[in-house]
């Protein structure tokens, strides 16, 4: 009944903060903390009613790890930080279940399975990205003919007729890195279409800044959305300002819960 409470708890409140994230690009804290203190509540009382305080601590150690990784990928560049408190929720939530069979605890299968779920959904967003913005497919294509064109295409169809041929995971690994280099150049033709120039009285809430300002303490590598405060010392300051688009990645973590609770471990899956 518990366990069920915490599925509850984790997919609703991940897909609240991921089309919060989605519509704002800001993951909400509160919910977010909410989530990770109901998880260590009810991990608690199941200790108490039963003696055995193993949730509780599983939870604590997935929660940590994962704190960590969060805080690596945030100083890095890579994360807002309520990406990593989305995260770190819930493996609060879900350190273990019962309600699927995975191959590892079912915090490190959700872990796992989000950097396949986020590879694609990342490329999902950037075509959808490149089809609202024609300048940034008209780039991709242009710089991909002049890089590497004849050799991408040629193994493109080496690594399909791999596949046809023996399915084997050498000619798996061989498609998945074809689609690794085709995306890393797109990535780049799209980086421009990440940035616009708007006039301060446009700036809101919750945009992310694409240009440094030092004298607020302002950074574009800290990514997450402005304060109040901060968007109106910025009028005060400036007339133009950069702000960052990105890809709004707090979906992928509801995506990735729903994925293994009914799949497993993606990995598992592609052998």
């Amino acid at each position: 009944m518990l366990e069920l409470l915490l599925l509850a708890i984790a997919i609703i409140g991940s897909f609240a903060a991921g089309f919060y994230d989605l519509k704002t690009s800001n993951v909400p804290d509160k919910v977010c903390i909410s989530m990770i203190i109901l998880g260590l509540i009810i991990h608690f009382i199941t200790g108490l009613s039963t003696g055995d305080f193993s949730s509780l601590i599983n939870a604590l150690m997935f929660g940590g790890l994962f704190m960590a990784f969060g805080l690596l990928m945030y100083f890095s560049g890579q994360w807002g930080g309520g990406d990593g408190e989305l995260l770190v929720a819930i493996g609060v939530l879900l350190p273990n279940s019962t309600l699927v069979h995975t191959h590892f605890p079912f915090a490190l299968s959700f872990f796992i399975n989000s950097f396949f779920i986020g590879a694609f959904y990342s490329i999902f967003y950037s075509f959808v990205l490149a089809y609202r913005n024609p300048k940034i497919a008209k780039s991709f294509f242009k710089n991909l003919k002049g890089f590497i064109l004849i050799p991408v295409l040629f193994f493109f169809c080496l690594s399909i007729l791999l596949l046809a041929i023996s399915q084997n995971l050498a000619s798996l690994v061989s498609f998945l890195f074809f689609i690794l280099i085709v995306f890393y150049k797109f990535s780049k033709s799209i980086e421009q279409g990440f940035y616009k120039r708007i006039p301060v009285s446009k700036l809101k809430v919750d945009d992310m800044i694409g240009e440094d300002i030092p004298k607020l303490k302002i950074y574009k590598n800290v990514i997450r959305g402005l304060t109040k405060e901060e968007v109106a010392k910025i009028k005060r300051i400036k007339r133009y300002v950069i702000i960052k688009e990105g890809i709004r990645y707090g979906l992928v973590f509801p995506l990735t819960l729903l994925f293994t609770l009914f799949f497993g471990d993606i990995f598992f899956l592609l052998l």
